[in-house]
């Protein structure tokens, strides 16, 4: 089950990656925690699970210019860009 919090991962410069997630009552408090820098997207994602509730979605705002040049092999068939957490195939 999730907890609908927005929740919110960006990069504001070369491997500084942060995450902002709605404070409580979500959906109606203006208010974030924020946290970071991590090093990855998959840091800051990590994070957030181990420190908080399934928010149901996230968005991520990966500097432009991202050539998926960080993957990881998930199946023999698909990869996950570690930077910008696409998921290709």
């Amino acid at each position: 089950m999730s907890t609908n919090a927005d929740c919110r991962f960006y990069e504001r410069e070369s491997g500084k990656w942060y995450y902002e997630m709605q404070k409580w009552p979500y959906g109606e408090n203006q208010d974030y925690d924020k946290h970071g820098p991590f090093s990855t997207w998959t840091e800051a994602h990590n994070h957030m699970h181990r420190n908080y509730a399934n928010p149901g979605s996230y968005t991520i705002s990966a500097i432009p210019g991202c050539e998926h040049d960080m993957t990881r092999t998930l199946t023999s068939t698909s990869w996950e860009c570690l930077r910008c957490g696409h998921i290709g195939g």
